[in-house]
């Protein structure tokens, strides 16, 4: 005898009773009503858990937001104020362009910060998405430089589309931005910036030209690459990779290694895989470059 487990209202298992001897007769109502009553507890417990797992995560991303914004915000807003400051002092009105950068630095860290948290919610209802369709779609909204998109991807993921959307579009402009514009001189850890994730980004409606399976743009420098795994996909490039010494940093909120990073693009990117129960690992791709493999949790 048995009575099925729910968690989030999906069937989670079933609490079942069995014995090493066949039972003549029916069960009766008392032993019915045990089961179904140790059953609902049993799903009452995993559904606390689930809760608590959740709340617990939240409650370290609001520390995490708190920190940022008390450090990395207080900077730029220093350089406002002491170039207006000087603004007027001076009348140099080129201190007004350094506090408009500042400004500017402000708002993609916002804009960064909301969609960190927006990523950790759970995700809406899922639907079987076109990987390779997407990815092209995706690569219209990434500035790209120099760089090619060549998407080799025929499968379909099963996924919050919106959310899928955000995480391509951080691992393409964490491949751009961090791959391509890099001067030889520069070593590979500097290569390695985990930043700007603002929707300002230029569409580009030309950036994307279909040739078959292929999906390609640009003309240099640096490819990037979407294709199928047996139980997920990948995106690499040709670019510079990342140091096996700091792979297990780069999802961390804040982490970067250039000046002028955010280091929130792979943290939303870790935070919708999570979200999603996949899980990704970065590694060197044929080439040398970055590549970041999504599979099935």
């Amino acid at each position: 005898m048995g009575a099925p487990v729910y968690v989030d209202d999906e069937v989670y298992g079933t609490f079942c009773f069995y014995d090493t001897e066949p039972r003549d007769g029916q069960f009766s109502e008392w032993e019915v009503t045990l089961v179904d009553l140790l059953s609902q507890w049993v799903s009452y417990e995993l559904q606390r858990e689930r809760f608590t797992d959740r709340l617990q995560r939240q409650n370290d991303r609001l520390e995490r937001f708190a920190s940022i914004v008390s450090h990395d915000l207080r900077n730029p807003l220093n350089v406002v104020s002491g170039s207006i400051d000087l603004a007027d002092e001076t009348g140099d009105l080129a201190q007004l362009s350094r506090a408009r950068r500042a400004v500017d630095r402000m708002d993609t860290l916002i804009e960064d910060l909301l969609l960190l948290a927006r990523s950790g919610d759970v995700i809406d209802e899922t639907e079987r998405v076109d990987l390779g369709a997407l990815a092209a779609d995706c690569w219209q909204t990434v500035p790209t430089n120099d760089a090619m998109l060549s998407v080799g991807a025929e499968r379909t993921v099963q996924a919050d589309r919106r959310r899928l959307q955000q995480l391509l579009e951080n691992l393409f402009r964490n491949a751009v931005e961090h791959g391509s514009t890099s001067p030889p001189s520069k070593t590979r850890e500097d290569a390695v910036e985990h930043s700007s994730t603002s929707p300002r980004s230029h569409a580009r409606e030309d950036a994307v030209e279909h040739e078959a399976d292929t999906a390609q743009h640009g003309g240099r420098s640096l490819t990037i690459t979407v294709g199928d795994l047996p139980n997920g996909f990948y995106v690499e490039d040709d670019g510079t990779g990342v140091p096996e010494e700091i792979r297990a940093d780069v999802f961390e909120s804040g982490y970067t290694t250039i000046e002028d990073g955010t280091g929130f693009g792979l943290a939303i990117v870790s935070e919708i895989v999570d979200a999603h129960d996949w899980e990704i690992t970065v590694t060197e791709s044929d080439d040398g470059g970055a590549r970041f493999e999504i599979t099935d949790g």
